[in-house]
């Protein structure tokens, strides 16, 4: 079966990039598309993309890359007397051309991807620079893994060179308020800056957009930035399948890891790439202050086939079983081969279940056949996701 084409959106910088990098990765079935894409879809029994165009055109594609920002919008947190501020403020994706951070005492709220970049410019003229958590990310003085166990080690023989990279200060204490002339935090203490510059990620602006992007499932790209929470590496969103964005600012490098993503899907029997759940929230929920480098994509993302190689699926009445205790339940399953490690992967959404209140160990019976599971996480609506590897609890095709 021939997969549908790369459609690459916009015509901007990113677009550019991202066709010259599909290029020089061999990826040559690459469709552009210039106009105002209305709404987008993720179809989950083919593992496509449909792409509903102004004209009124339905486009199927195999993987989509966003190089226009069609949905999400630079966010910013709603904290007391953010607009008060009499210094420059602004939002890291929205970096004026014209400010120069020399002399400036400079805050940096929230430290995203985006904002990281910035970092070494921002230490090496200004004459501070104070990095401030603020959810959903907290500060981890570390480098990411694997370094980090490099990174101790190293600290314990290698005297430090007289010019290394200055660092920038961080505040752990939670934001309160932003005054007039600083920031003012929970622990009572006062942060006088001349500059703010927030990384806090991107939102949905408005319900209008709501529908414009529906990932597996039908989720929709409110849900999934309901929190502020930004790309992978500004690349990618757990929910959102076979979908790229390339938010900037370094366009091009963004460009060459979605080619090698893409590459990689291209070259296996999969036809589904998405970035691991893990791997989304601890880049979600850390502000790393050295320029941090994205995961090898084998080991960020997950590769799965399609409906064509041994998915099946189950939805109905099952058991669930927790230290012995079992309890009735309603469940929506589906699974796949994964062709990476050969083990059938299953999972899906437990109703009816008790609250849970932190990730548990489980069996699940569908009437005679039995599964070890793992009780992923709650929803905010109340189910449970779950998820299997090996034999399911339901009966394979």
């Amino acid at each position: 079966m021939t997969r549908p084409p790369v459609v690459v959106l916009g015509a901007g910088d990113g677009g550019r990039a991202a066709r010259e990098a599909l290029r020089a990765a061999g990826v040559a079935d690459v469709v552009p598309l210039d106009r105002e894409v209305l709404g987008a879809r993720f179809d989950d029994g083919t593992d496509t993309w449909l792409l509903a165009t102004s004209e009124g055109e339905t486009t199927r594609a195999g993987i989509v890359i966003a190089a226009d920002r069609p949905v999400q919008v630079p966010w910013l947190p709603d904290i007391p007397g953010r607009d008060g501020f009499l210094g420059e403020s602004f939002h890291a994706a929205q970096w004026p051309p014209g400010f120069d951070p020399a002399g400036k005492r400079v805050a940096v709220v929230g430290a995203d991807g985006t904002a990281g970049h910035y970092l070494p410019r921002l230490t090496a003229s200004a004459a501070a620079v104070t990095v401030f958590a603020h959810p959903p990310r907290r500060i981890v003085d570390e480098l990411p893994l694997p370094a980090t166990r490099v990174k101790r080690w190293l600290s314990r023989r290698v005297r430090p060179a007289a010019t290394a990279q200055p660092r920038p200060a961080l505040v752990r204490s939670t934001i309160s308020a932003v005054t007039a002339s600083g920031i003012h935090t929970a622990d009572g203490v006062e942060h006088g800056v001349d500059a703010i510059v927030y990384g806090t990620g991107f939102a949905v602006p408005d319900r209008a957009e709501q529908t414009k992007l529906l990932g597996a499932g039908g989720v929709s790209a409110a849900e999934l930035w309901a929190d502020g929470a930004e790309p992978y590496f500004g690349v990618a969103v757990h929910g959102l399948p076979n979908y790229f964005f390339i938010d900037g600012p370094d366009v091009d490098a963004q460009a060459r890891y979605i080619a090698e993503c893409v590459g990689l899907l291209q070259h296996t029997e999969a036809t589904r790439i998405e970035v691991r759940r893990s791997s989304y929230q601890v880049f979600n929920e850390r502000a790393y202050l050295r320029p941090a480098q994205p995961q090898p994509v084998a080991s960020a993302f997950d590769l799965t086939a399609g409906a064509g190689a041994g998915d099946a699926s189950y939805e109905g009445a099952a058991t669930l079983t927790i230290a012995g205790a079992e309890q009735p339940v309603r469940v929506r399953l589906t699974g796949h081969l994964d062709p990476i490690d050969g083990h059938y992967h299953w999972q899906g959404t437990v109703f009816g279940a008790a609250a849970l209140n932190e990730t548990r160990t489980a069996t699940l019976t569908v009437g005679e056949r039995s599964a070890a599971a793992r009780i992923v996480e709650q929803t905010p609506w109340g189910t449970h996701t779950v998820a299997g590897v090996g034999a399911p609890p339901y009966a394979l095709s």
